[in-house]
């Protein structure tokens, strides 16, 4: 009998064991088929578009202003999670992080100078940073949304980063500061003011949450957050509007927001998200797209410009980004050729 369990162990243990060898070689696999434009990208002040894109999984940092070969290109493991030019486009910040993320994943981050073309270490963190930003201000500050923890909070869904807050770090004087203990549960879109100290991100309005049912039915808002007195935060979209708010660009000189928002349902069941504007002074909503896709990721560029992501196949496996532009009126909209 124990000879039996034994084998029956053994089988087990085997069987095991190469099943925990397939999972790892398909996700290698999974890792290396990855091709084509993410949906990561900046603009800089003169119209220089820099974007992410894999090769056999690779990540690689690309400018649309140099040749077809990657300025970086990092480890199939790794990815590239965010980047952002400098205010004079000499430099870039990205984000560098495992593919596979877990509770001890960490964060790097990394500037590269446009003009020597060379590649040098920032800081790094223990936690997931999701997002960077220079302060249009101080080309040494860069603002970044560092998240808590990595799980997931529901049995349903997937483990995510959460517990969001806003840190910056001084490239000088390599220090870092945390301006806010909101601890959200999602945060995105961070922007800087180019006038005083203050910052703009989208994060849901669940100040009066107290049920489920309270949460359930909060809306996604974009926030101004004085970084001085946090808790005097205000929320710039239309305080009373029945839908979720989630990518944006702040227009200070129009007193205007560009954001994404669900336009309509295609025939496929699949919802299409459209950009539009809103006057917070005349409270005036706009649709600026009608492109029934998925239009995300508003960026002011040169000469007024705005530029802005599509993805033809939103709601497939493999996505299909492409960069768009318009007038900020959402004339003139036209897809960016490479």
């Amino acid at each position: 009998m124990n000879k039996s369990f034994g084998f029956v162990y053994g089988l087990i243990g085997l069987v095991t064991g190469v099943l925990i060898v397939m999972g790892v070689v398909f996700h290698k696999e999974d890792n290396e088929k990855q091709q084509g434009l993410t949906g990561v990208y900046d603009v800089s002040a003169d119209g220089i578009i820099a974007h992410v894109e894999f090769e056999d999984g690779k990540a690689g940092l690309y400018f649309s202003d140099k040749n077809e070969q990657p300025a970086v290109q990092l480890p199939v493991d790794q990815a590239i999670v965010d980047i952002s030019f400098s205010e004079d486009g000499n430099t870039l910040a990205y984000i560098v992080s495992d593919k596979e993320l877990d509770s001890a994943s960490g964060s790097a981050v990394r500037l590269f100078d446009v003009k020597s073309r060379t590649d040098q270490l920032a800081f790094t963190v223990p936690d997931l940073i999701t997002e960077v930003v220079f302060d249009p201000k101080d080309s040494n500050r860069l603002f970044y949304l560092q998240s808590g923890v990595y799980t997931n909070y529901s049995p349903i869904a997937g483990k995510r980063p959460h517990d969001f807050d806003v840190h910056s770090y001084h490239l000088v004087e390599e220090t870092q500061t945390k301006y806010t203990d909101l601890k959200k549960y999602h945060m995105q879109s961070l922007q800087v003011s180019a006038t005083d100290e203050t910052i703009f991100v989208q994060m849901d309005d669940d100040e009066e949450v107290e049920t489920a049912e309270d949460v359930f039915v909060s809306k996604q808002r974009i926030f101004q957050i004085p970084l001085a007195a946090p808790d005097e935060k205000i929320i710039i979209s239309n305080p009373t509007g029945q839908e979720d708010v989630f990518d944006f660009l702040v227009l200070p000189e129009r007193d205007e927001l560009i954001y994404q928002a669900v336009g309509g349902t295609g025939a496929n069941g699949v919802f299409e998200y459209e950009l539009f504007s809103y006057n917070w002074k005349t409270q005036e909503t706009k649709q600026l797209t009608r492109l029934k896709e998925y239009a995300a990721k508003p960026i002011r560029g040169a000469d007024d410009q705005i530029y802005f992501l599509v993805d033809r196949r939103f709601g497939e496996r493999n996505p299909d980004y492409r960069h768009y532009q318009m007038n900020v009126d959402g004339k003139d909209v036209t897809e960016i050729q490479k």
